[in-house]
């Protein structure tokens, strides 16, 4: 009987033994999940964040390029006209007082 009694209490400590090294490798495991889906969870928002943070910027980009564009038409309209031979000889004949050969420049005091 002794014999009995010690196999069965050899027994019950076998199965508290393996009992708890269930439940210490499962909350271990469940330790290590939370921390896992924890991390994935705060790196998707903060790439939510940049995502905002770049569809922003992008916005602001296309903005001033718009503009930049609409500088540019209008700096090559002005350009265009300042390179033409009837502008310039206007700006010759008015700031300059210049004249062609055989013009009759009048004098007005």
């Amino acid at each position: 009987m002794n014999t009995m009694r010690q196999s069965y209490a050899e027994n019950r400590r076998v199965e508290r033994r393996h009992s708890f090294l269930t439940f210490f490798t499962r909350f271990f495991a469940g330790v290590i999940t939370v921390i896992i889906v924890s991390l994935c969870v705060s790196a998707f928002f903060s790439q939510q964040n940049e995502f905002e943070r770049l569809a922003r910027e992008r916005r602001k980009l296309e903005r001033e390029r718009n503009l930049l564009y609409e500088e540019y038409d209008s700096l090559k309209g002005l350009d265009d006209i300042a390179e033409s031979l009837d502008y310039v000889e206007r700006i010759a004949r008015d700031y300059l007082g210049m004249a062609l050969p055989g013009d009759r420049v009048i004098i007005v005091d």
